[in-house]
Protein backbone atom coordinates (compact mmCIF):
# COMPACT_ATOMS: atom_id res chain seq x y z
CA UNK A 1 0.00 0.00 0.00
CA UNK A 2 1.27 3.42 -0.60
CA UNK A 3 1.86 5.77 1.91
CA UNK A 4 0.57 9.47 1.93
CA UNK A 5 2.76 12.03 0.95
CA UNK A 6 4.88 14.00 4.16
CA UNK A 7 2.95 11.49 6.70
CA UNK A 8 6.12 9.73 8.37
CA UNK A 9 6.16 5.82 9.14
CA UNK A 10 5.41 4.14 11.69
CA UNK A 11 9.55 3.65 12.64
CA UNK A 12 10.11 7.86 11.87
CA UNK A 13 7.99 7.81 14.95
CA UNK A 14 9.26 5.58 16.89
CA UNK A 15 12.66 7.31 16.04
CA UNK A 16 11.35 10.66 17.32
CA UNK A 17 9.89 9.55 20.15
CA UNK A 18 12.89 7.61 21.19
CA UNK A 19 15.00 11.11 20.37
CA UNK A 20 12.84 13.46 21.97
CA UNK A 21 12.27 11.28 25.24
CA UNK A 22 16.50 10.80 25.23
CA UNK A 23 16.43 14.74 25.24
CA UNK A 24 13.96 14.85 28.21
CA UNK A 25 16.26 12.16 30.06
CA UNK A 26 19.32 14.55 29.50
CA UNK A 27 17.33 17.66 30.48
CA UNK A 28 16.44 16.35 33.66
CA UNK A 29 19.19 14.55 34.50
CA UNK A 30 21.30 17.66 34.05
CA UNK A 31 19.05 19.48 36.24
CA UNK A 32 18.97 17.10 39.10
CA UNK A 33 22.30 16.94 38.80
CA UNK A 34 22.52 20.92 39.45
CA UNK A 35 19.64 21.21 42.11
CA UNK A 36 21.65 19.05 45.04
CA UNK A 37 21.22 19.80 48.53
CA UNK A 38 23.14 22.79 47.97
CA UNK A 39 20.21 24.71 46.83
CA UNK A 40 18.18 24.47 49.56
CA UNK A 41 17.79 27.80 51.12
CA UNK A 42 17.92 26.76 54.80
CA UNK A 43 20.90 24.58 54.29
CA UNK A 44 22.56 27.35 52.37
CA UNK A 45 21.73 30.02 55.36
CA UNK A 46 23.22 27.30 57.91
CA UNK A 47 26.49 27.35 55.83
CA UNK A 48 26.83 31.08 56.16
CA UNK A 49 26.14 31.76 59.88
CA UNK A 50 28.42 28.53 60.35
CA UNK A 51 31.14 30.52 58.09
CA UNK A 52 30.30 33.85 59.55
CA UNK A 53 30.85 32.42 63.12
CA UNK A 54 33.94 30.92 62.31
CA UNK A 55 34.92 34.25 60.63
CA UNK A 56 34.36 36.02 64.01
CA UNK A 57 36.24 33.52 66.10
CA UNK A 58 39.52 34.74 64.15
CA UNK A 59 39.06 37.92 65.64
CA UNK A 60 38.22 36.51 69.09
CA UNK A 61 41.42 34.36 68.83
CA UNK A 62 43.65 37.26 67.58
CA UNK A 63 42.45 39.38 70.34
CA UNK A 64 43.61 36.58 72.98
CA UNK A 65 46.80 36.10 71.22
CA UNK A 66 47.69 39.91 71.40
CA UNK A 67 46.54 40.21 74.77
CA UNK A 68 48.29 37.11 76.40
CA UNK A 69 51.54 38.09 73.77
CA UNK A 70 51.03 34.24 72.53
CA UNK A 71 52.65 33.81 69.17
CA UNK A 72 52.10 30.24 68.83
CA UNK A 73 48.45 31.45 69.04
CA UNK A 74 48.62 34.49 66.64
CA UNK A 75 50.54 32.20 63.94
CA UNK A 76 47.32 29.59 63.77
CA UNK A 77 45.51 32.10 62.28
CA UNK A 78 47.72 32.87 58.94
CA UNK A 79 47.57 31.34 55.29
CA UNK A 80 50.74 30.10 54.84
CA UNK A 81 51.10 33.05 51.62
CA UNK A 82 49.32 35.54 53.62
CA UNK A 83 50.67 39.15 54.12
CA UNK A 84 50.20 41.69 56.57
CA UNK A 85 50.40 45.77 55.93
CA UNK A 86 50.87 48.37 58.87
CA UNK A 87 52.29 51.83 58.50
CA UNK A 88 53.12 53.38 55.40
CA UNK A 89 53.22 49.85 53.07
CA UNK A 90 55.05 47.86 55.54
CA UNK A 91 54.02 44.80 54.12
CA UNK A 92 54.98 41.50 55.86
CA UNK A 93 54.56 37.98 53.14
CA UNK A 94 53.98 34.42 54.46
CA UNK A 95 54.29 32.89 57.72
CA UNK A 96 58.25 33.75 58.87
CA UNK A 97 57.78 37.83 57.59
CA UNK A 98 54.56 37.55 59.56
CA UNK A 99 56.06 36.06 62.80
CA UNK A 100 59.14 38.16 62.76
CA UNK A 101 56.67 41.98 62.55
CA UNK A 102 54.93 40.34 65.35
CA UNK A 103 58.16 39.31 67.70
CA UNK A 104 60.14 42.44 66.46
CA UNK A 105 58.47 44.91 65.81
CA UNK A 106 54.83 44.90 67.09
CA UNK A 107 54.31 47.18 70.50
CA UNK A 108 51.21 44.63 71.74
CA UNK A 109 54.00 41.54 71.88
CA UNK A 110 56.93 43.99 73.67
CA UNK A 111 57.80 42.25 76.96
CA UNK A 112 57.13 45.58 78.79
CA UNK A 113 53.94 46.12 77.54
CA UNK A 114 50.93 44.11 79.66
CA UNK A 115 47.81 45.32 76.96
CA UNK A 116 44.43 43.59 77.34
CA UNK A 117 42.66 43.73 74.21
CA UNK A 118 39.13 45.37 74.22
CA UNK A 119 37.42 44.29 71.13
CA UNK A 120 34.22 46.40 70.88
CA UNK A 121 32.09 43.57 68.89
CA UNK A 122 29.23 46.06 67.55
CA UNK A 123 32.27 47.63 65.79
CA UNK A 124 32.76 44.18 63.60
CA UNK A 125 31.79 43.45 59.88
CA UNK A 126 31.71 40.01 58.39
CA UNK A 127 31.31 39.17 55.09
CA UNK A 128 31.38 35.42 53.13
CA UNK A 129 31.24 34.63 49.59
CA UNK A 130 31.76 30.88 49.54
CA UNK A 131 35.65 30.14 50.64
CA UNK A 132 36.01 33.65 50.99
CA UNK A 133 34.98 36.42 53.51
CA UNK A 134 36.48 40.03 55.10
CA UNK A 135 36.54 40.69 58.71
CA UNK A 136 37.19 44.27 59.91
CA UNK A 137 37.30 44.78 63.65
CA UNK A 138 38.77 47.34 65.99
CA UNK A 139 41.47 46.88 69.24
CA UNK A 140 41.33 49.07 72.02
CA UNK A 141 44.47 48.27 74.13
CA UNK A 142 44.46 49.37 77.34
CA UNK A 143 47.32 49.37 79.80
CA UNK A 144 46.77 46.55 82.62
CA UNK A 145 49.42 48.48 84.50
CA UNK A 146 47.88 52.42 84.54
CA UNK A 147 44.35 51.79 83.32
CA UNK A 148 44.78 54.06 80.39
CA UNK A 149 44.32 53.43 76.57
CA UNK A 150 47.79 52.26 75.20
CA UNK A 151 46.77 51.85 71.73
CA UNK A 152 43.70 52.20 69.10
CA UNK A 153 44.05 50.70 65.94
CA UNK A 154 41.56 49.15 62.96
CA UNK A 155 42.08 46.15 61.04
CA UNK A 156 40.54 44.80 58.02
CA UNK A 157 41.14 41.52 56.60
CA UNK A 158 40.90 38.91 54.01
CA UNK A 159 40.29 35.64 55.20
CA UNK A 160 39.67 32.31 53.38
CA UNK A 161 38.80 28.43 53.88
CA UNK A 162 42.00 26.78 53.55
CA UNK A 163 41.90 22.89 54.25
CA UNK A 164 38.96 23.57 55.65
CA UNK A 165 39.72 26.43 58.39
CA UNK A 166 39.28 29.77 58.11
CA UNK A 167 42.48 31.52 57.58
CA UNK A 168 43.79 35.44 57.25
CA UNK A 169 45.14 35.95 54.07
CA UNK A 170 45.60 40.08 53.92
CA UNK A 171 45.79 41.81 57.13
CA UNK A 172 45.97 45.81 56.46
CA UNK A 173 46.07 47.62 59.74
CA UNK A 174 45.32 51.39 60.71
CA UNK A 175 44.46 54.25 63.08
CA UNK A 176 41.04 54.92 64.21
CA UNK A 177 39.42 57.45 66.27
CA UNK A 178 37.51 56.11 69.39
CA UNK A 179 33.63 56.73 68.36
CA UNK A 180 30.61 55.39 70.18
Amino acid sequence: MAQARGRPTGRETLVRKLMIGSLIALMAIGLAACSGSGDDPAAVEAQRKADMYDIDTIEKRFHQATTNQDIEQMMTLWAPSATLTVGLGETATGLDEIRSFWEDTSETFKEENYWVSDHPAYKVEITVNGDRGTLHFECHYIDANTEEIAAVTVADLDVARVDGAWLITNFVAGTTELEP
